[in-house]
């Protein structure tokens, strides 16, 4: 076997091997590895990004896994560039704080915790806090921070690790990250070891049910193993005792959901009336069915020729387009659809650790948000099209100076 690449040939969540591929986004970079000016001369390592359904129990996931090592070792994602992220926290800190009364003997464990961003509120809410994020520059960014971090991937060992080191967690939070764990069985396995009898787990993920409805097909890149729907969910998290008690849908990351889970008590569930009519809402969507995906992949292709061609038209009429947000899923898209440095001529992006830098596979360079206004190119091509409101109301004063922005995703507009 490939060390760098695991092929998947059995679902991760029920073992079946009824595996149905639709969609090949081509072979491509890792969306996060970008580039210093130095290391555009040389090779970079290029993996297949396809995806499958499993016809037994719905789950959608990558047919590839590449080595995680590869991928979270030195991550440039960071939640506090991102006021919605943390708008998106701070609800979730004071709210869980408040509902399942937490005080100064309480741990909060956060897996996949970047930066410490939600890890902070808690502790200036009162609360003993412990990050669990493999990323080691994430880890000591952290760390600088206050918020104590174990740089290590989650599964039972590190589970045992910590609960002998620090006691069992009141709240185990896995925001954004149970798409990127391989082992997910590992993963209950930790979880189900390190929360206390009377604690709550609660994630919140990428809904598939928005995904496929709005074309988020840029979404799906190497980071992101598994692509969840409430069907496979259960079935998964009732192999551990652990039932959930509350569900939401919010908008962020182009449509997720938020589940709060206990261990499974005698009453009656108080979610289910919520998790019934989202289970219907997907059954008649078609999630469970290879037709709804065929569907998908056929928009996907018919989304890069409309694009692809209005971008061929505006350059031809000599006129400049920039992109704004050197996200993945950018990078996913323009890989996929073959968007280069002589159609982009930069890309913006508020990170200072990605600025200065170059995208993965097109090589597009990354300029500061102060060069939009400077140089004031005809076309904003957003990228990171999930802010795209934060980002154009940030931006006005381009749109009134005569600029335009294009968001691809879910339909192309400009504004």
């Amino acid at each position: 076997m490939n060390k760098e690449v695991k092929e998947v040939k059995k679902c991760r969540i029920c073992g079946s091997q009824k595996l149905y591929r639709f969609l090949d986004l081509g072979v491509i970079p890792i969306p996060n590895g970008f580039l210093k000016k130095e290391d555009l001369s040389k090779s970079e390592n290029k993996y297949e990004l396809t995806c499958q359904l499993c016809e037994n129990c719905g789950l959608v996931h990558l047919t590839n896994v590449v080595n995680p090592k590869i991928m979270f070792t030195n991550y440039l994602y960071v939640t506090a560039q991102s006021k919605i992220m943390l708008n998106n926290l701070t609800h979730l800190a004071y709210q869980t704080y408040k509902d399942f009364k937490l005080d100064k003997s309480s741990l909060v464990c956060d897996i996949g915790s970047n930066d410490g961003s939600l890890l902070s509120l808690f502790k200036n809410l009162g609360t003993r806090v412990l990050g669990i994020d493999p990323a080691q520059n994430l880890a000591k960014i952290a760390i600088k921070n206050g918020i104590p971090t174990e740089a290590k991937l989650f599964g039972l060992q590190t589970a045992k690790m910590i609960e002998k080191k620090y006691g069992q967690a009141k709240i185990i939070t896995a925001l954004n990250v149970i798409a990127h764990i391989d082992n997910l069985h590992g993963l209950l396995s930790g979880i189900s070891h390190l929360l206390s009898a009377d604690g709550y787990f609660i994630t919140e993920f990428p809904y598939l049910l928005d995904l496929i409805k709005n074309k988020e097909f840029d979404t799906i890149y190497h980071e992101h193993l598994s692509y969840f729907s409430l069907k496979p969910w259960i079935y998964l998290i009732d192999k551990y005792d652990f039932e959930i008690v509350s569900v939401q849908r919010r908008r962020i990351h182009g449509g997720s959901i938020r589940l709060i889970h206990q261990r499974k008590r005698p009453k009656k569930n108080i979610a289910k009336k919520t998790l019934d009519y989202l289970l219907s809402l997907e059954k008649t969507a078609g999630l469970y069915d290879k037709k709804a995906y065929i569907q998908f992949a056929q928009e996907v292709s018919n989304l890069k020729t409309e694009l692809l061609n209005m971008l061929i038209d505006i350059k031809k009429q000599k006129k400049r387009i920039v992109g704004y947000g050197a996200a993945a899923k950018g990078n996913v898209l323009t890989n996929f659809f073959g968007i280069d440095n002589s159609m982009l001529d930069y890309i913006i992006d508020s990170t200072p650790y990605k600025q200065g830098l170059y995208t993965p596979g097109m090589h597009i360079p990354i300029k500061p948000e102060e060069k939009l206004l400077s140089d004031m190119p005809n076309y904003a091509l957003i990228l990171a099209w999930n802010f795209a409101d934060e980002i154009m109301e940030k931006q006005r004063q381009y749109t009134k100076n005569g600029g335009k922005f294009i968001i691809p995703i879910p339909k192309i507009r400009i504004i």
